[in-house]
Parts: structure tokens; sequence; C-alpha cells
């Protein structure tokens, strides 16, 4: 659809999801005159601990143009050095991280996926309406749009932004069953004491199938931990039983290491904790009618990825 300068204005445009697809959307639509709703279901930004990520030249030339790129540089983990440890063997490997990010890209940043989504929302909080705590609960052909809490508004286009487990890709595409495609592995993340005083360095314990990691930078005041693990098929789960998913994590690293024991000694007091399977979505359409996916919501291709982020970054302009 080709829409004149003059008509933008008076078009009305949702995002459901205020992690980086959103906002980032959000952003340059407004740029182009363009009104813009942001609908998130959490009561606030998300502050859920979350996986440092990894944005490379697209995403920071972007970010730079958004002129954000300095606040995200702020933030940066500057982890530059992984040391491991394999199951069953004495020495570790140790890693120049810094020499294979360059391998990569001419230009990186790794930073907290929480302190990403902040800075590109601050960036909109301006120009864009948020209506936190609430989400989609109905879209109509004709762009009425239904939620939980507030009052039903009709809207020229709706951007379902808001991840894997997407609501509107639900609403208007069918079940999440019908898209996703389990790929073998499971990813846990959870916040705690950074009582090793890691700054700049990830310390990984390696063993079959599963491998479990720590890290920490100077502004977090914390560490993550971070536990990927195979499987050969689907766990049964449900994706907001998150006392299963501890569980599962726990019967997952049994035995690995005393440092990965300690970790997971921490699940029961963490403040941030995230699970979810590693898990692929193909479909033939991300557009039907008024409604349209991006991000994870369209073209996820696993959380453990790490450039999912990066995508959802520069997808949107």
């Amino acid at each position: 659809m080709t829409v004149s300068d003059d008509s933008r204005s008076a078009l009305r445009i949702l995002v459901s999801g205020a992690g980086v697809a959103g906002p980032v959307l959000a952003y340059w639509l407004t740029r182009h005159g363009f009104s813009v709703t942001v609908v998130e279901r959490a009561p606030a930004l998300r502050r859920t601990g979350g996986h440092a990520v990894d944005l490379y030249r697209p995403a920071m030339e972007i970010s730079a143009r958004m002129g954000v790129l300095p606040r995200i540089e702020e933030r940066a983990t500057g982890t530059n050095r992984m040391t491991i440890h394999r199951e069953g063997t004495r020495r570790p490997v140790r890693v120049d991280l810094s020499k294979v990010f360059r391998a990569a890209s001419d230009r990186h940043v790794e930073v907290m996926r929480d302190d990403l989504s902040e800075i590109y929302h601050d960036a909109t909080s301006d120009d864009v309406e948020y209506i936190f705590g609430d989400s989609v609960t109905a879209i109509s052909p004709d762009g009425e749009v239904r939620f939980g809490n507030t009052e039903p508004r009709r809207f020229d286009l709706v951007v379902g932004a808001d991840g894997l487990h997407s609501t509107v890709r639900r609403l208007v595409f069918g079940e999440e069953s019908r898209f996703g495609d389990f790929i073998g592995a499971y990813l846990g993340v959870l916040s705690l004491p950074n009582a090793a005083g890691l700054d700049g360095e990830l310390v990984m314990h390696v063993g079959v199938g599963r491998t479990a990691g720590m890290y920490g930078a100077r502004h977090l005041g914390d560490a993550r931990a971070l536990f990927l693990f195979r499987s050969e098929r689907e766990l049964d789960y449900h994706h907001h039983d998150v006392p299963a998913q501890k569980a599962l994590l726990r019967n997952a690293f049994d035995g690995l290491h005393p440092d990965v024991d300690r970790w997971l000694d921490e699940l029961d007091r963490t403040p941030a904790f995230y699970f979810d399977s590693v898990t692929q979505l193909h479909m033939d359409t991300w557009s039907r009618g008024r409604v349209t996916l991006v991000g994870d919501a369209g073209y996820c291709p696993g959380p453990a990825v790490g450039g999912s982020t990066c995508e959802a970054a520069t997808r949107p302009r």
C-alpha cells in the first residue's frame, strides 16, 4: 500500500510488545509521521535480568542514526575473554573474545538486553503512546482491537512485536505449534550475586550435551549465569510455569561441577529468571490483512543465537 505524506498523520498503528523490535519500529514510524501506540503486557519495562546480546555493524549504524549509540556503548558489558573448563579435564582453555568478535564484524558491542530495551524505549517515550499492563485479546478484520483492560480502539495497522510466544501471531495466524520448529535445546538465564568478582570474563563449564557459564560487568552490580542443554524431545512444561522450568534446569545440570551447583543454588533467590526452548519459526508470510509481524514474533532464529535481537533492531527500519 502506498501512503501519501498528507495522509500519514491520520494513520494509527498499534505495536504489541515493548522489547527491542517494538520501540525501534515505533521510533521510525513516528519519524515518518505516523501515530503509534505500543502496548506491553508487563506492568513496566521488563527488568527480567536476561542475557547479553551482540550488536554488529547494521544494528550499530541504525542505533547511531537514532542518536542512542553512545548510551549503548556506555552500557557495554566489556566481556573480552573466556575461560572454558571441560568436564573430566584439569587444564582450562582461555580464549581472547575480542579476536573472535573482530573476525565476525568490524563493529561490535555486547549489551544486556534489558539495557538495550530501556535505551530504545527512552528514545521514543516523548513521541509514542505506551500502554503497560495490558495486551491484545482480539483483532477484527476492520482493525478494531480489543484489550484485556483498555477500551476497544481501531487501528489502521497492527504489528506483532511480542516475541516467540506472540499473542498477535496466535490470534491472526494460528497456534504457535504450526510454525515453531524445536531444534533440540533449551536455554536458561538467571541473575545472581557476582561473588567471583567477574569483570569482562565469561567462565564456562562444558560437558556432554550441556554448557553452563557465568559472567559479570562493572556496571551490572550482579552477574548472569547461563545454561544451555540438549534434549532429544520437547519437554512438557508451560512457558509461564517458572517452578517447573527451574526443576528441569536443576535436573539437566546435576553434577556437572561444584561451581555450577552453586549457581543453581541461587534459583530460589534470583530476582530474574528466563527459560525457553531453542525454537525456530517458519512462516510463509508475515502479513495478513491489517496485521504484520516483526522480530522474534515473525522470524525467531532461537533465543540462544544472540543475533535475533540484532535482527529485531534492524528489520523494522
